[in-house]
C-alpha cells in the first residue's frame, strides 16, 4: 500500500513539474528542428546509397518522381545522382546540413533539461554544441548497434520468440542510447545512477510508440489517402509523442532525485547545495528577506488604502448632504407659510384694510417663524462645537 502511495505521489509530482516546465511547447520545439533534420539525412542516404549500389537508387528515384517530372528532368536527376561529382557534393551538404540540423536538436533538449531541472540560466553556447557533439557520438554509436541488433536477433531465432527477444533488445539498446542525453544535458551535478529510471522509462515508451504507430500504419489506411501530406504529418505526431516522452523522462529523474527546485544565488553569484542536491537561500539573503518582509509589513500599516478613503468620503458627503436639506427646507416652510396666509387673508377678508392689517400682521409672524428657526439651527451648531474643536485637536496630534 505504501508503495502504490509512493508511486500515486511521484506520478502527481511527475506531472506537475512537467506542466511548470511546459515540456509539450519544448517537445513542439524539438519535433520541428528533428523533423527539418530529416530532408539532409535523405540526402546523405541518397548520396551514400548511390555510391554503394550505383544506377539501381538512380533508378528507384527516378521512377519514384516520374509522375511529378518532365522527361528532361528526368535525366537532370539521374545524371546528377550517377555523377561522382554531384554524389560528393551531396554528400558533404548532406553531413554538414544534418549535423547542424542535429546539433541544434540537441541543443533544444539541453534548454529543455535545465528548464525541467529548474536552472535559472542556461550553459553557454559553445558549451551547449560540445554537450551536443558528445550524445550525437555517442547517439549514432548506440543507433547503429539498435538497427544491427534489431536485424540479427529475429533472423537467429525467428518467429515470435524472435521477435519477443528483438523487443527486449530494442529496449536494452534504446536505454543505452538514451543514457547519455540524461547524464550530459542536465546542467546539474548529476550522478551516474540517477539517469536509469528516465532512460528506462524512455526506451519503454519508444518501444511501445514504435509499436502502436506500426499497427497504425499497418491496419489504418486513411492517412495513405492525403499522400505525402498525411505522411508527414503522422511521421511529426510520432517525432512530438517521442520528444515529450523524452522530456517525461528527464522530470521523472528530477522528481526522484528532489532536483526541481529553483536555486538561489549569493550576492556574489554563488550557489549554496544541500542535502540532495537542492539549493537554499544563504543565512544573509534570508535575514535580508525577513527585514524586507517587516518592512512591507509596516509600510501597509501605514499606508490609507483606497476602500477605506472612499468610505470615509462617502460617509462624509451624506453626512453634508442631509445638513444641508435639513437647512434648505426651512426657508421654503416659511416662504410657503406666508403665502397661504396672505391669500387667505386677501379671499376671507371683505375689507380693504382689514386685507392689509392681515398682510402686515402674517409677514411679521412669518419673520418671527424665520428667526425662531435660524436661531434653532444656531442653537444645534452650538451644541457641536466641542466635539468638532476634540476632533480638530486630535487631527493635529
Amino acid at each position: 500500500m505504501e508503495r502504490l502511495t509512493d508511486a500515486v505521489a511521484v506520478a502527481r509530482a511527475v506531472v506537475d513539474r512537467s506542466s511548470d516546465a511546459g515540456i509539450t511547447f519544448l517537445a513542439a520545439a524539438v519535433a520541428y528542428y528533428a523533423f527539418v533534420s530529416l530532408v539532409p539525412l535523405l540526402l546523405l542516404a541518397l548520396a551514400v546509397g548511390t555510391a554503394l549500389v550505383g544506377e539501381r537508387v538512380a533508378g528507384y528515384v527516378v521512377g519514384t518522381t516520374g509522375a511529378f517530372l518532365t522527361p528532361a528532368g528526368q535525366q537532370l536527376v539521374r545524371d546528377a545522382i550517377a555523377d561522382a561529382a554531384g554524389r560528393s557534393g551531396a554528400t558533404v551538404v548532406g553531413v554538414l546540413v544534418l549535423s547542424w540540423s542535429a546539433l541544434r536538436v540537441f541543443r533544444g533538449l539541453d534548454m529543455a533539461f535545465s528548464r525541467v531541472y529548474g536552472q535559472p540560466e542556461a550553459e553557454p553556447l559553445a558549451q551547449q554544441l560540445g554537450d551536443g557533439l558528445v550524445v550525437l557520438c555517442a547517439v549514432g554509436v548506440a543507433v547503429f548497434c539498435a538497427a544491427a541488433v534489431g536485424v540479427a536477433v529475429p533472423y537467429a531465432f525467428g518467429g515470435a520468440l524472435g521477435d519477443a527477444l528483438g523487443t527486449v533488445a530494442l529496449v536494452c539498446v534504446l536505454v543505452c542510447v538514451f543514457l547519455p542525453l540524461y547524464y550530459v544535458f542536465p546542467d546539474a551535478d548529476v550522478a551516474p545512477g540517477e539517469v536509469w529510471p528516465g532512460a528506462a522509462f524512455a526506451a519503454v515508451g519508444w518501444t511501445l510508440l514504435a509499436d502502436a504507430f506500426r499497427l497504425y500504419t499497418t491496419y489504418i489506411d486513411d492517412y495513405r489517402v492525403y499522400g505525402v501530406l498525411g505522411a508527414a504529418v503522422l511521421l511529426s505526431t510520432w517525432l512530438y509523442v517521442s520528444g515529450t516522452v523524452i522530456m517525461v523522462g528527464a522530470v521523472l529523474n528530477a522528481v526522484l532525485a528532489g532536483r526541481t527546485d529553483e536555486t538561489e544565488a549569493e550576492p556574489d553569484g554563488k550557489r549554496v547545495e544541500t542535502d540532495g542536491g537542492r539549493t537554499e537561500p544563504t543565512p544573509d539573503v534570508t535575514e535580508l528577506q525577513h527585514r524586507v518582509e517587516s518592512l512591507e509589513r509596516q509600510l501597509d500599516e501605514k499606508t490609507l488604502h483606497r476602500d477605506a478613503i472612499e468610505d470615509d468620503l462617502k460617509g462624509y458627503v451624506r453626512s453634508r448632504v442631509r445638513r444641508n436639506h435639513a437647512r434648505g427646507w426651512g426657508p421654503y416652510l416659511v416662504l410657503l407659510y406666508g403665502t397661504v396666509m396672505t391669500l387667505g387673508a386677501f379671499y376671507w377678508l371683505e375689507s380693504d384694510g382689514l386685507a392689509i392689517l392681515a398682510m402686515v400682521v402674517v409677514w411679521l409672524s412669518t419673520l418671527g417663524l424665520y428667526v425662531l428657526m435660524v436661531l434653532f439651527g444656531a442653537g444645534l451648531n452650538a451644541l457641536g462645537v466641542p466635539g468638532k474643536a476634540v476632533g480638530w485637536l486630535r487631527s493635529k496630534q
